[in-house]
């Protein structure tokens, strides 16, 4: 499995404080929670799974570029519970041999963190058009029990 790090870049203080992500690769900066310009908005599921109040703590949403040719996926905390999580987590595998399912050839793109206190991500996989992905999200509030959301357990969805 590949796995993809991003790392909390600087802070910078004018009229308001903006957080930007940079990679832990080559240096290219995305705002807040975003996968870049080009990418748009396919599905987004909440955070509800496991959830004992049945409250959704936070999003996991998938985006699609077709011209950088790849998917990505970023978790989000809800707005209530911003600065109160314990843990946030994104992933996103792709159905590389297009046989819906998990073996080999498939990709698979991660980000967690216990200092992840707003979103998870992004986590992006190059090279997918028409190729099915499964992705997920987790966030932990406090000592909560953990929220999950995403694509169905063993569900290859969004091929396009």
């Amino acid at each position: 499995m590949e796995i993809t790090r991003w790392v909390a870049g600087g802070m910078t203080v004018a009229i308001a404080t903006a957080l930007t992500l940079v990679s832990a690769g080559p240096a290219q900066a995305y705002p807040k929670g975003s996968c870049g310009q080009s990418y748009r908005k396919v599905a987004s599921y909440p955070l509800t799974q496991g959830a004992k109040d049945g409250k959704s703590y936070g999003t996991v949403t998938l985006y699609q570029s077709p011209t950088a040719h790849a998917k990505c996926a970023i978790a989000r905390v809800a707005s209530s519970s911003i600065g109160k999580t314990s843990y946030l987590y994104v992933e996103l595998f792709v159905d590389r041999n297009r046989n819906k399912k998990y073996d080999g050839p498939d990709k698979g793109a991660a980000s967690g963190s216990e200092k992840y206190k707003w979103f998870a991500g992004p986590v992006h996989i190059y090279g997918v058009d028409h190729r099915c992905v499964q992705f997920a999200g987790a966030v932990r509030i406090g000592s909560k029990p953990l929220a999950r959301g995403g694509t169905p357990a063993g569900t290859w969805m969004y091929c396009g």
